[in-house]
């Protein structure tokens, strides 16, 4: 089944994901940009060239030339289109596994958004003559020298860092970037298009990562996705942390920066972004979930900083409209360099667990709204939010793209957070029936 959202179209190729609908689809997105010029990248999966023939060939016809960037992450093409003002075509299935692949359509900069993406799912773009149109073919982007640029070459001399790449787009970049921002970098999984480990980071364990980390005594892993959008990090004892951890760490670094201290997460990222905004003299407010649910609430509240603690997605729009891992990895690199290890001692960690519950989706939501009015406190933002105690809360949301519920709890030990899951999940079964 195709999987169509402002973050992106997905789907396998051949299967249920066909080169005729994304030829159809990009037809209408250059009819509803009418741009002279449309830029193109993709990740490192190997149908992606298969699809960029048909995606060059079919702007080409729309009266479009093509700036071609080849393979580079999503947050590059996300900042290129952003500094170039041109509208723009990642070709990616994200954190999808390599079978899958997928297309994303940006505008300026910026996600598409739902009126947007309903015109290039069902509209009927006109063809006309395209005239002379051509095919640039840029070698690299500025994203590189933009980073260092905000950061400082060679501003973190000496932190050593080991990366698992994932055989991801993240290879075009972090390697290089890293070794320009000083730091000792060995990489991991680094053949583009070989993908050794799962390619969610989030899901893998990451142990070839560890074990490389404790024998050349790093001071951080970084593991990247294959678009190289998503980020989780090893501490300096080679544990894997949570991206909830991730983007807290990141956010205690930015924000002795800002003079408007409001920032904006979705509403399952941990509380342990409320305290630490809180103790600035900050306010956080709760979008829905998802990057373009965060981003929209982020426009509408006036923040620059924000992001999803369930990806470790960073997002500062001052830099990228988009979750930025090598942002995210550089902020926190920069920590490391001036405060050593402590730095990772200076944000507060809650565990969380989280499951989905297979259930028909009409139940679900009859379920969820029976749950509710047993308590009447609870937050709706998106689906049902219950604190079950001022360090502890669950949240039920049916699933946007299948018939399930997505249960999330968090609290001060994993063993309680396991227990309000099992708690919750024998609740909704028995008020879905």
């Amino acid at each position: 089944m195709v999987v169509a959202s402002i973050s992106g179209i997905r789907g396998i190729l051949n299967q249920d994901f066909a080169l005729t609908d994304v030829v159809g689809w990009v037809r209408n997105f250059a009819f509803l940009t009418k741009s002279g010029e449309v830029l193109l990248a993709r990740d490192t999966r190997h149908t992606g060239d298969v699809i960029r023939r048909s995606v060059v060939g079919r702007l080409l016809a729309s009266g479009s030339d093509v700036t071609d960037y080849g393979v580079v992450s999503t947050p590059a093409i996300f900042r290129e289109s952003l500094r170039l003002g041109k509208p723009a075509v990642m070709i990616t299935a994200s954190h999808n596994e390599p079978e899958w692949n997928g297309i994303k359509f940006i505008v300026n900069g910026r996600m598409i958004d739902e009126g947007q993406l309903s015109y290039i799912l069902t509209g009927d773009g006109s063809s006309h003559d395209p005239g002379e149109r051509m095919v640039r073919l840029r070698s690299r982007s500025r994203y590189d020298d933009d980073l260092l640029d905000r950061f400082g070459e060679r501003s973190a001399e000496g932190v050593k860092v080991a990366l698992d790449l994932g055989g991801g787009a993240a290879i075009m970049h972090a390697p290089s970037t890293l070794a320009r921002l000083g730091c000792e970098v060995t990489s991991l999984n680094d053949t583009p298009g070989v993908f050794n480990r799962t390619i969610d980071p989030v899901s893998d364990p990451l142990t070839l990562l560890e074990k490389v980390m404790k024998g050349k005594g790093c001071d951080i892993g970084l593991g990247f996705d294959c678009d190289g959008d998503r980020l989780v990090i090893l501490d300096s004892e080679g544990r894997k942390r949570s991206g909830d951890y991730m983007l807290t760490l990141a956010f205690a670094q930015i924000l002795p920066t800002l003079k408007a201290k409001k920032v904006v997460v979705s509403v399952d990222t941990t509380q342990a972004v409320d305290e630490l905004v809180e103790s600035f003299g900050g306010k956080v407010s709760r979008s829905k979930v998802g990057e373009a649910n965060v981003i929209q609430s982020m426009v509408e509240a006036g923040s620059t900083l924000g992001g999803e603690g369930s990806s470790g997605g960073l997002i500062d729009t001052s830099f990228n409209y988009c979750r930025d891992s090598m942002l995210a990895a550089m902020t926190i690199i920069k920590a490391l360099a001036k405060k050593g290890s402590k730095a990772y001692d200076e944000v507060k960690s809650y565990h969380q667990t989280r499951t989905a519950l297979k259930t028909p989706r009409k139940k679900a939501l009859a379920g969820i709204k029976r749950l509710q009015r047993r308590y009447p406190e609870a937050q709706t933002v998106d689906g049902v939010k219950i604190w079950l105690s001022r360090r502890s809360w669950v949240l039920l949301r049916p699933s946007g793209t299948e018939d399930s519920v997505r249960i999330s709890a968090e609290a001060a030990s994993e063993r309680e957070s396991q227990e309000i899951v099992k708690s919750f999940s024998k609740k909704l079964q028995e008020l879905s029936r």
